[in-house]
């Protein structure tokens, strides 16, 4: 029945005798009765925030079907009653469906809360991968760098070996020119004494067997010799005279000559031994040099074998690097599925309490006298 109060009409619902499942069944006879009387209607429209009600119900995968039938049946005549218009019946029923979605939302918590801790187990293993990326990478890095810096060093050691050898070249032929007058003079004095000892011996002494070929021997020292005209022109006749035949003046010819010899070679004695000294400092500076240059070898040998032991930590670095970024990127599809279910799971918990919840507290709630006061106002 309606009744008038004041500016606003409120509608009191008779309750119904019977639950909401059985006052909905059809009487038997009816439905044929209704399809002969009249033609078929079209659905009547349902309130959207019925509709969010109804699909709480639907998802309650506990409730007997029996039991739902009677809830979505119920829906309309226990929520659209406002709530102090109620009667106990459609009181009990609101409870009743109060209960499943409350039942139905913490269904939908506890799977949001499940992918969750999935979500924070596979962010576990994904921060390990992620950490030992970072930690090989670190690694690379520093292979990297050890390897440009023995890089650096072997190129620093081959030019300080060829530093080194250059020194020693201008060492070298510093000696060679420096102590060529005393190899010179050391030669020289080797043939003087050769040929003091062997073929003016041999002529002085009469053993020679071809005095002339000793004289012959002796003739390339001559030439080097100041010899007094004269005494170059007794020498052939003279040498080629046995010991026997010869005469005073032959004996002081040959003494002559043997003084003019040992007197040469006693001027090349001085000359190397007065040369002795500096070339002793340049066979010193020369030794210093090889010195040098053998140490200058070791330490690009060494930087050599220390660049290659960096170039092979530097390849398993960079294999151990692409493992495990290899690893991560194998990781992130399921990562991602991870957060994609999660994230669907929270947008359907979110949807759930916005469309089903928020409705069913809104019509739960409605009061026909904040309805009129609102419409009043």
């Amino acid at each position: 029945f309606a009744s008038s109060s004041g500016s606003s009409t409120v509608h009191r619902s008779r309750p119904p005798t019977s639950l909401p499942c059985e006052a909905m069944a059809p009487k038997k006879g009816t439905k044929r009765q209704a399809e002969a009387a009249s033609p078929v209607a079209k659905k009547p429209k349902v309130d959207p925030a019925i509709a969010g009600v109804n699909e709480a119900i639907e998802q309650a995968a506990d409730l007997p079907e029996s039991c739902r039938k009677m809830l979505l049946a119920s829906v309309t005549s226990a929520l659209g009653a406002p709530s102090d218009e109620r009667h106990e019946l459609q009181v009990a029923v609101v409870a009743m469906i109060g209960q499943v979605v409350e039942a139905v939302q913490a269904k939908l918590q506890e799977a949001v809360d499940a992918q969750g801790a999935n979500v924070g187990g596979v962010e576990v293993r994904r921060t390990d991968l992620q950490a030992a990326m970072a930690a090989v990478e670190e690694v690379l890095t520093a292979a990297k760098d050890d390897f440009d810096t023995k890089k650096r060093t072997l190129a620093q050691a081959a030019e300080a070996a060829l530093w080194a050898k250059g020194v020693l070249q201008e060492k070298q032929e510093a000696q060679r020119t420096g102590d060529a007058a005393m190899v010179q003079a050391k030669e020289s004095k080797a043939a003087l004494d050769k040929g003091i000892e062997v073929d003016l011996h041999a002529i002085t002494e009469g053993t020679s067997e071809s005095p002339t070929q000793n004289y012959e021997a002796l003739l390339p020292l001559l030439k080097e010799l100041a010899l007094d005209q004269s005494l170059q022109s007794a020498l052939p006749s003279v040498c080629a005279k046995k010991a026997a035949d010869r005469g005073s003046f032959d004996s002081m010819v040959l003494e002559q000559l043997g003084q003019t010899l040992r007197d040469a070679a006693a001027a090349h004695t001085k000359v190397a031994e007065e040369a002795l000294p500096a070339s002793k400092d340049r066979e010193a500076a020369v030794e210093a040099a090889q010195t040098d240059v053998d140490a200058a070898n070791a330490a690009q040998l060494a930087a050599a074998q220390a660049l290659s032991a960096a170039d092979e930590a530097r390849k398993a670095a960079t294999a151990a690097a692409k493992v495990a970024k290899d690893a991560l990127a194998a990781f992130e599809p399921e990562y991602l599925q991870a957060t994609e279910v999660r994230d669907a799971q929270a947008k359907k918990l979110e949807d759930f309490k916005v469309k089903s919840v928020g409705n069913f507290e809104f019509l739960r709630d409605n009061a026909a006298t904040a309805t009129a006061n609102t419409g009043g106002a």
